[in-house]
């Protein structure tokens, strides 16, 4: 009876002990499923975040820009939004925003110059260009014949197909000398004077699509935002945290240091999984602080999109941290990242 006693309590130890083992193993799983998670919608969150933040910020004249609201709806309602900064540089470039007829537009719906008032000129100005676009779209045509098609009209869509299928700026000045007949008039665009002296043919203007180019180039430049200095205090700051948590964890696993920062004692360090554990998380933490740093003082320019990815990863593995271990290590390892974020977005 006591053999038989010893084996049940055996049985129900192993019972026990077998179910812990399964608890852990859902409870590790649980936990890493909820990292993975907490990354890909930390990341679509601040991405969209960002993007909401900046897309709306344009570089064109104030002339321009105070049509903003009625071109943008229009744009809306016609299925245009995605080409809100071609449309801007069309009307800079057709009048600069000044004119009543600020797309001038009114020749295309067979109208005298100027005849069109700014609502209905933007109404007709992005309906031409939508129709010039799905043309283009049905003979596989790029956008840059689009451009100039605004200006010479849709026959040039289908002088572009006959001669390549692709837009060049030899194709827009051979179209303009056929209908002008080779008439030219003086015209003294920086981009004219830099080519030929100085001087277009008689019919529209063969440099549209490159001032179109131009506008929106411009646009993008100026776009392209330089992180203030407490961007950089900051982004350096969350770069250099994460540093130092690669050296505790990798270079200094079992160090009283690194046991004194963890709450841990020297030998749960010591310990061969939490010791490889440690050194792989640190090498992880490392990675992302040199990305970020990268990022934040890359030759040309800081990459925004991929600063925000960064920190959003690094905020979203301190709040995970937080929450399978201890809450302190949300403010902790998470502040810095956290108010980088902030001083992005609020562009501090």
């Amino acid at each position: 009876m006591k053999r038989k006693r010893k084996s049940s309590k055996g049985n129900w130890w192993q019972r026990i002990l077998g179910q812990h083992r399964k608890n852990s193993q859902k409870g590790s799983f649980f936990h890493s499923a909820l990292l993975v998670f907490l990354v890909f919608f930390g990341f679509a969150l601040f991405l969209l975040l960002y993007q909401k933040n900046s897309s709306y910020r344009w570089h064109f004249p104030k002339s321009v820009l105070m049509h903003r609201e009625m071109l943008e709806q229009v744009a809306k309602e016609k299925d245009l939004s995605a080409d809100l900064e071609v449309l801007y540089a069309i009307m800079n470039v057709e009048s600069g925003g000044r004119l009543k007829d600020v797309m001038q537009s009114s020749e295309s719906k067979g109208l005298p110059v100027n005849t069109l008032d700014t609502e209905e000129s933007i109404e007709q100005g992005l309906s031409y260009y939508k129709e010039l676009k799905t043309k283009a779209r049905e003979l596989s045509l790029d956008e840059k014949s689009v451009w100039q098609a605004y200006n010479y009209g849709i026959g040039f869509l289908y002088y572009v197909k006959e001669h390549g299928g692709l837009y060049q700026d030899s194709l827009a000045e051979s179209f303009a000398k056929e209908m002008s007949g080779g008439k030219t008039v003086p015209y003294r665009n920086k981009i004219a004077v830099e080519e030929n002296g100085g001087y277009r043919y008689q019919y529209g203007n063969m440099f549209y699509a490159r001032l179109i180019e131009e506008n929106i180039l411009r646009n993008r430049e100026k776009n392209k935002m330089e992180f203030s200095i407490v961007n950089k205090m900051l982004m350096s700051g969350s770069a250099v945290l994460f540093l130092y948590i690669m050296l505790l964890e990798t270079f200094m696993t079992d160090s009283e240091s690194t046991a004194r920062v963890f709450k841990m004692s020297v030998k749960d360090l010591k310990g061969k999984k939490l010791n490889t554990l440690f050194k792989n998380q640190g090498i992880y933490n490392g990675l992302l602080g040199i990305a970020l740093l990268y990022s934040t003082y890359r030759p040309g320019g800081g990459n925004m999109e991929l600063s925000v990815v960064i920190l959003s990863i690094m905020f979203l593995v301190a709040v995970y941290g937080g929450l399978s271990s201890d809450k302190t290590i949300i403010l902790k390892q998470g502040a810095l990242p956290f108010l980088s974020l902030v001083s992005l977005f609020l562009r501090w």
